[in-house]
């Protein structure tokens, strides 16, 4: 915020360090945003692409650059002073039940039960 400013618009980005997130099928996930009905979606530009929120955030925390993450992952250090929140007015909502877990081949059995069970009831 120091060089370039706290954000206004989604255009400001360009002048801001963006983490990004790569999909688990490879491809760079744009930073979406919400004005009104309009959706936006805004390619963005940074020193670091990573597969999970965490390691944005983490980023985020140790000043890297700006992340787009959910709310509830960010809630905790945005309470703790640690990060500021930008661009709130536009942020992107999604509705419905989001899993993180590991991704790894092998899921346990409880775990594969439970995904199994959110995917029916959705």
């Amino acid at each position: 915020f120091e060089h370039h400013g706290y954000p206004a618009h989604v255009e400001d980005l360009r002048h801001h360090a963006c983490l990004r997130l790569r999909r688990s099928n490879g491809a760079i996930a744009p930073w979406s945003f919400v004005d009104g009905n309009e959706t936006i979606e805004a390619i963005v530009s940074g020193p670091l692409i990573a597969h999970d929120y965490p390691t944005l955030l983490g980023a985020a925390m140790q000043g890297v650059g700006l992340a787009q993450t959910p709310r509830p992952i960010a809630e905790g250090p945005i309470a703790q002073g640690k990060l500021k929140p930008v661009l709130e007015g536009l942020s992107a909502t999604t509705p419905g039940v989001f899993l993180y877990h590991p991704g790894k081949r092998q899921v346990l059995p409880k775990l594969r039960a439970f995904i199994d069970h959110l995917k029916s009831a959705s």
